[in-house]
C-alpha cells in the first residue's frame, strides 16, 4: 500500500501546527469538504477553500492555540483515519483543554484530499472506515 495520503496527512497535520493558515492546495482537492463537529455555528461541511479559510479564521477567533497530535494514523483503500487529540487554549477564557478526535480523509487519484470528517467519537470514525463492527 503506498505511503503518499498518509504523507499528505502528516504534512497537512505539520502545516497547521507550525501556525501556517495559507490553504494547502497541493494537499486538498478545489471541491474539498469539511465536515467538523465545531462548524454549528455555521452549519457543515465546508467547501472548497473558501471554505477551509472560513474554518481556520472561526478556529482562530475562538482559540489562541491549537496543536495536533497524531497518535495512530492508518490507510485504508483510498481513506487515511488518524487517531489522535487535540491541544487548545481558548481565546478568551484562556482555558487549555485536550480533546480526543478522529479525522477520516478521503483521497481522490491525485492524492489530494477530497473529504475529511472529524469527530469526537473514535469509535464512530473506526466503524466508519470499516475498522469496528
Amino acid at each position: 500500500m503506498s505511503q503518499a495520503n498518509i504523507e499528505v496527512v502528516r504534512a497537512l497535520a505539520e502545516h497547521w501546527n507550525a501556525g501556517v493558515r495559507s490553504v494547502p492546495t497541493e494537499y486538498l482537492d478545489p471541491g474539498v469538504e469539511l465536515e467538523t463537529p465545531f462548524s454549528s455555528v455555521s452549519g457543515p461541511p465546508y467547501r472548497g477553500y473558501a471554505g477551509i479559510e472560513q474554518w481556520q479564521r472561526e478556529i482562530d477567533e475562538q482559540f489562541s492555540e491549537w496543536q495536533s497530535r497524531h497518535d495512530d494514523v492508518r490507510e485504508v483503500g483510498n481513506t487515511v483515519i488518524v487517531i489522535g487529540s487535540v491541544h487548545a487554549r481558548g481565546r478568551a477564557s484562556g482555558i487549555e483543554f485536550d480533546l480526543p478526535y478522529a479525522l477520516v480523509a478521503d483521497f481522490g487519484g491525485d492524492h489530494r484530499i477530497m473529504r475529511v470528517r472529524i469527530h469526537t467519537d473514535v469509535n464512530a470514525a473506526l466503524k466508519a472506515v470499516g475498522l469496528r463492527e
